[in-house]
């Protein structure tokens, strides 16, 4: 499903903190995101599929933004 992640800072992490609501934890989330190697391809992923969490260094507000200037809109779940 994602191929890109065998290359992810985030492998092998404990994945609650990348659902993390605010505050520290998701500074540190995203402090992972910007060493991590395949954030880029992770953002962009997110960005269309991705309602909650941090995803390549971005919160799920930040990627309303992103859709929003892009003129995109989430795929549904079970969606292709």
């Amino acid at each position: 499903m994602f191929p890109y992640l065998e290359d992810a800072a985030c492998r092998g992490r404990d994945l609650d903190l990348f659902y993390a609501e605010s505050g520290p934890s998701v500074a540190k989330a995203k402090a992972s995101c910007s060493v991590c190697p395949v954030a880029p391809s992770c953002r962009d992923w997110a960005v269309t599929r991705e309602e909650f969490g941090i995803w390549g260094g971005t919160t799920a507000r930040e990627r309303v933004g992103i859709r929003r200037e892009r003129g995109l809109r989430l795929v549904p779940s079970g969606a292709a």
